[in-house]
């Protein structure tokens, strides 16, 4: 399909609210994104299959999704999955997405079936270079959301105080590869298996040329390797708790109040969110 150029007017009233739209995922502002793409819609209409449409709606979606309103994002990506052309990479990365809002249900067999849509379509692209690093990206992206759903599934108290030591000493004592191996051996034995399966079914999809190019299953299963994806999923779980620029911990560091500087703070802070996301791994706290 030819690339339908647009008018100067459509492109003044467009690049600032694709400005704010970028700024406002950035920021993890899923209510301004999805303002912002609505206004950006109203630019098209009729044309609702405008790439530079649906990449603004592609962006508010994951901006929902990051926010754990994955029912909402999961309409809209399956919306974009309709409107895309299959053989881009707009219908791709909706795809993609779309597994991750599978794995959020827990339907890990409807989840392992689109990622191996995926991976079939990136097949086609032709440059070994960039079809290597996309499929990485698609197994890397849907393994640490395996691993994040799980981190939120144990339960039990957290002290601060317990937490506050033992970092103190893990960050005295061990090298990031030492703590890595810590995290990967608290995840639960499910959580392996379960991300096993996923890679296996995925691995199926790739050329032998490119499943060389991933690393080993042996080494992947590596509790160093599993911890280090884990900690990834940590950070897209818990930044806009801990670091967006409304949360509680970057209002005060912001305005240097004292209290924050206060080294049982941070324990505080992060025993007081882990409970909201019910992540009960002391180790990973």
């Amino acid at each position: 399909m030819p690339v339908r150029k647009l008018g100067p007017v459509i492109l003044a009233a467009l690049r600032p609210l694709e400005r704010q739209l970028a700024e406002a995922v950035d920021a993890g502002e899923p209510d301004r994104a999805v303002v912002l793409a609505t206004r950006i819609q109203e630019l098209f209409s009729p044309n609702r299959d405008h790439h530079r449409l649906l990449r603004a709606k592609l962006a508010a979606f994951e901006a929902c999704l990051d926010a754990n309103r994955w029912q909402y994002a999961e309409s809209g990506f399956l919306g974009i999955r309709q409107l895309a052309g299959r053989s881009t990479r707009l219908y791709l990365e909706a795809s993609i997405l779309l597994a991750v809002c599978y794995l959020r249900r827990k339907e890990i067999s409807e989840a392992t079936q689109v990622t191996g849509e995926v991976l079939k379509r990136i097949n086609n692209i032709r440059s070994d270079r960039k079809r290597q690093q996309f499929q990485k990206s698609v197994i890397d992206r849907i393994e640490e959301e395996i691993l994040s759903s799980l981190i939120g599934t144990q339960n039990g108290p957290l002290n601060a105080g317990d937490i506050q030591q033992t970092a103190e000493r893990l960050a005295r004592e061990s090298s990031d590869g030492q703590i890595y191996r810590l995290i990967g051996n608290s995840v639960p034995t499910s959580g392996v298996h379960m991300l096993r399966e996923v890679r296996a079914g995925s691995m199926k999809q790739l050329s032998p040329p490119d499943r060389k190019m991933l690393p080993a299953p042996k080494e992947v299963e590596e509790p160093p390797s599993i911890g280090k994806t884990a900690f990834a999923a940590l950070k897209r779980v818990c930044w806009k708790t801990l670091c967006a620029k409304d949360s509680p911990i970057h209002k005060l560091w912001s305005k240097r109040i004292p209290k924050v500087f206060n080294q049982g703070y941070f324990s505080a802070a992060i025993v007081t969110a882990f409970g909201d996301l019910r992540i009960g791994i002391p180790l990973i706290a």
